[in-house]
């Protein structure tokens, strides 16, 4: 229990950061035969494409503030679960994390 509040807190105060200006966060949750799906969107400023390779690596940040931990923790611990996390991103247009855990 306290690992998926981990992921999903983590995933949300990353979405929230992306969007200094305001914006939509929504949060999506579904469960079928193959997997529990989560799905973390946000309106934010995108990711660059040249970050998108770094962005699970253990200290990497593109923030002056942040310590390059938050998404590493994330894919560990998803990964601790068999399951699998992926990023889609638009620069200028937001990101969207999915989770994917398998039953």
């Amino acid at each position: 229990m306290i690992e998926r509040r981990r992921v999903l807190t983590n995933l949300i105060i990353n979405a929230l950061q992306a969007m200094p200006n305001g914006g939509r966060l929504t949060a999506r949750a579904s469960k079928t035969d193959e997997a529990t799906f989560i799905n973390v969107q946000d309106t934010g400023v995108g990711i660059p494409g040249e970050n998108m390779d770094k962005l699970f690596r253990p200290l990497f940040t593109s923030r002056a503030r942040g310590t390059g931990l938050g998404l590493a923790v994330c894919k560990r611990l998803v990964e601790a679960h068999n399951g699998t996390i992926m990023v889609q991103s638009k620069t200028g247009k937001g990101a969207t994390v999915t989770v994917k855990i398998p039953p």
